[in-house]
């Protein structure tokens, strides 16, 4: 699975400040602790210029003068221990420590020598420092132990490492904002996307939209252009088409059926019920293709809805519907009470239609149909129920396409009934389910729509 673009771009970016922050800290570390250390080699050095001035070379004899209270000063330290040794030109010991006479290099006058030395078991700095004492040079050593440097070590190694984590820290919560803010526009776009219905093309709204993606979003409002333009001339198409063919079609039919109630040969019965068959079916077909056209949900605007109360669409049913089905030999029964919801009528007078026509047609002679509306929770609901043989569970969603037609489907049906029923519900924002009715074998279709409980009911179209 591909990574996201935020993700790729959080991996570029916080990537390379993994690597960055410890060469920071060596650097940052560096920068801290030596200029610290330094200072530290400093003030030996000063040390060490303190007690040679005390040094005092007199008709070629050298003498180091020195009162007790002086050198308590200069051995004062809070953290470490100091120590101090003077070394004649031949190496005699002239005053101080004698664990400092080491054997070292020769130094020259003037130099300043530091190395790190363990002395007496303890690790030490040491400076040797190069006085003029005649011909040949006399040493002063100034020795330290490290607590100071190791405090200083220690402090310089967490104050980067602090400094560090906090630059790190900062800088990555920064980054993940930088990156959130700048996708902020395509998740927006995204969500555009998402919400839409197949239905749907009309352009992106991307106001705020960078301009590297804005030729993306300009493509895509194209695409969606070229699809409306050629969605709208195949609809334009299946309505006009239906809408011209409805016509000399329903005349064929009733023609059809005159012909069979005429007195005619009995050779040509067979003949004229397969027309009249054909023709009704035809008819059926262009009236279901022009209902699918009318209801495109691209075209239903939430303005044309006004309240409306399914007990009235079911009590229309039960006029248009109940000769149709004493002539099919069908128990049609209605349970109906108030269930108001915001819609349009004559679609819905064209969805319930359509279920009870599904069915009587799939039920079979002998069958029981019942409507029932009511309300639930926040739903008003609409149920037709009959004991016919039902629909597979695995084919119950599939019903609901359009020209898909179940292994026990009867009639003379084109698969188009269940879908003008889901289109339909789909315009009301209403969910549908197909399931078996829980003491019967047959079909409960139910379908569920916001309930709306005040306003006045509008009376379904004639």
């Amino acid at each position: 699975m591909p990574l996201s673009l935020k993700r790729q771009l959080l991996i570029w970016l916080l990537v390379p400040l993994l690597v960055i922050m410890p060469i920071a800290a060596v650097v940052q570390y560096r920068l801290t602790f030596i200029p610290a250390k330094l200072e530290l080699d400093h003030q030996l050095g000063d040390f060490a210029i303190a007690i040679a001035s005390f040094l005092k070379v007199d008709s070629g004899k050298i003498r180091f003068e020195m009162s007790p209270e002086t050198e308590h000063l200069l051995r004062t330290d809070q953290t470490d221990t100091e120590f101090f040794l003077v070394l004649a030109p031949n190496g005699k010991v002239l005053a101080g420590d004698a664990k400092l006479n080491t054997s070292e290099e020769d130094i020259a006058v003037g130099e300043l020598r530091y190395i790190d030395k363990r002395i007496d078991g303890r690790k030490m700095r040491m400076l040797i420092y190069g006085v003029t004492c005649g011909p040949n040079p006399c040493q002063v050593r100034i020795a330290e132990t490290l607590l100071k440097r190791d405090k200083l070590h220690y402090q310089a190694l967490i104050a980067t490492l602090v400094l560090i984590l906090l630059l790190g820290l900062s800088t990555a919560g920064v980054m993940l904002f930088a990156v959130r803010h700048a996708l902020r526009p395509l998740q927006a776009l995204r969500g555009q996307l998402a919400d839409r219905s197949l239905d749907d093309l009309r352009p992106l709204d991307a106001p705020n939209i960078t301009s590297e993606v804005q030729p993306l979003v300009t493509t895509l409002n194209q695409l969606f252009g070229r699809l409306n333009a050629a969605s709208e001339a195949q609809k334009a198409f299946i309505a006009d088409a239906a809408h011209q063919l409805r016509t000399p079609l329903t005349a064929l039919q009733t023609e059809s059926e005159l012909a069979l109630m005429e007195p005619h040969p009995e050779s040509m019965h067979a003949t004229l019920e397969r027309l009249h068959y054909s023709a009704s079916r035809s008819a059926k077909l262009a009236n279901q293709l022009l209902t699918i056209a009318r209801t495109d949900p691209s075209l239903q605007i939430a303005a044309d809805f006004a309240p409306v109360n399914l007990k009235d669409i079911g009590a229309w049913a039960a006029n248009e519907w109940s000769h149709h089905a004493v002539v099919a030999g069908i128990d049609l029964g209605f349970e109906l009470a108030s269930a108001i919801l915001s819609g349009q009528a004559a679609l819905l007078q064209e969805l319930l239609s359509n279920l009870i026509h599904n069915a009587m047609e799939h039920a079979g002679k002998g069958a029981k149909v019942t409507v029932r509306t009511y309300g639930l929770a926040d739903n008003s609901i609409l149920e037709v129920e009959d004991d016919g043989p039902g629909i597979d569970e695995e084919e119950r969603q599939k019903v609901l396409q359009r020209f898909f037609r179940g292994r026990h489907a009867k009639g003379n049906g084109s698969g188009l009934g269940l879908a003008i029923v889901n289109e339909i519900a789909r315009i009301h924002s209403a969910k549908i389910s197909l399931s078996s009715p829980e003491h019967d074998d047959g079909l409960l279709v139910r379908i569920s729509f916001k309930r709306q409980e005040n306003g006045n009911s509008f009376k379904p179209h004639s």
